[in-house]
């Protein structure tokens, strides 16, 4: 069995889901596929949501996910905790954890935390407001941190997730498209 065997088993029992973009991906792009936990899924399409700016939030993290998967230029942290500012995703400290954040900065800022199962398949588990995890090595973030590898772990107890070599990062993770900032 593989990894893919087992994206789908937990797609058909709905402990993840495709999010699928709303708009196809343009000609010429690499598609990449994006999986959510049943949690991110809530939030992206049915709520329920606090009130109508919260909606217009969550339409904004859905469009900001939807990046990934239409395979457009995808800017990526040099390091972990380092250009985090200009960019879209990061591996987060330290790097053999291999757990990533997606940067939804809208406020109040997002982060979406997750795992490459391979390259350019990315298991999107858990989210936080920006505001809560503190400095970038507080408790709250190495909670968040913990908290994204027990999910995967939960849901892949016999597969590892994508590892890559720092001499070739980010192509290791995501094959095409991307800029380092």
């Amino acid at each position: 069995m593989s990894i893919y065997d087992e994206i789908r088993h937990r797609v058909s029992e709905g402990r993840l889901f495709r999010l699928l973009p709303l708009m196809p991906p343009r000609l010429g792009n690499v598609p990449r596929e994006l999986y959510v936990s049943p949690e991110i899924n809530v939030l992206c399409h049915m709520g329920p949501w606090q009130n109508s700016a919260w909606v217009s939030r969550c339409m904004v993290l859905r469009a900001d996910l939807d990046r990934f998967s239409q395979g457009g230029v995808i800017p990526v942290a040099a390091r972990p905790f380092i250009g985090g500012k200009r960019s879209y995703m990061r591996q987060l400290f330290r790097w053999r954890e291999e757990v990533w954040e997606i940067r939804s900065r809208e406020e109040p800022g997002l982060r979406v935390l997750g795992r490459f199962a391979e390259a350019d398949v990315f298991v999107a588990l858990t989210w936080h407001k920006r505001a809560a995890l503190a400095g970038p090595q507080s408790r709250q973030w190495r909670d968040a941190i913990v908290g994204c590898k027990t999910e995967w772990t939960n849901l892949f107890p016999a597969y590892p997730p994508k590892s890559g070599d720092v001499n070739a990062y980010p192509a290791d993770y995501i094959s095409a498209n991307t800029i380092l900032v």
